[in-house]
């Protein structure tokens, strides 16, 4: 004799979720979802953030790597300011307007003789009037040595220190509203 199955033993035999087991599942995933966008869209920002940070970082530290080089290769009295002929041995020059002290000229000849004239320029980029760019320029050859400069925070001039003339460089980068700044004090090689 089959005995038939009661109404509980019946719904413990049933293979399937039930609708509010279906509802949980679908909640708990809808929660697991919206968390994970989440996530992904800070790791979004802030990848955009350190990208712009470091870029700026960079073009500050190229400007004065480039220009450190330069000035230290051509000693005081090869390096001039702007569209005068006033050298870095000479007197404090003061400037209204950043770019009228560009360029910036330098001049220095290798052991074997072999001369060296570069000059550095301060303009708006081509393709974004906004940003400035600082060329290095020399013989029939230009490089870009930095990109989003702040042109009126992109200045040099001639300091005192320790009785020596140093070339004072203040270098500012803007990229993505992520700002880097930084001053170098360069010593030129002496004369001897």
């Amino acid at each position: 004799m089959r005995v038939l199955p009661s109404g509980k033993q019946r719904k413990r035999s049933q293979l399937g979720f039930t609708l509010v087991e279906l509802m949980i599942a679908m909640a708990i995933s809808a929660i697991l979802v919206v968390g994970s966008l989440e996530l992904v869209s800070h790791m979004v920002i802030a990848t955009a953030q350190n990208r712009a940070n470091t870029m700026a970082m960079l073009q500050v530290q190229y400007v004065g790597f480039w220009i450190t080089e330069d000035v230290v290769q051509a000693g005081p009295d090869g390096v001039s300011f702007g569209n005068t002929n006033d050298t870095l041995a000479g007197a404090q020059i003061g400037y209204q307007y950043p770019l009228d002290i560009y360029p910036l000229n330098i001049d220095w000849k290798e052991w074997g003789g072999v001369a060296h004239q570069i000059e550095y320029n301060l303009a708006p980029a081509p393709e974004d009037s906004s940003n400035y760019i600082l060329r290095r320029t020399e013989g029939n050859s230009t490089v870009i040595v930095g990109e989003y400069l702040v042109p009126d925070r992109t200045v040099y001039s001639k300091v005192e220190s320790n009785g020596t003339a140093v070339l004072k460089l203040d270098v500012t980068a803007n990229v993505d509203g992520k700002v880097a700044t930084r001053t170098y004090e360069i010593n030129p090689r002496s004369k001897s």
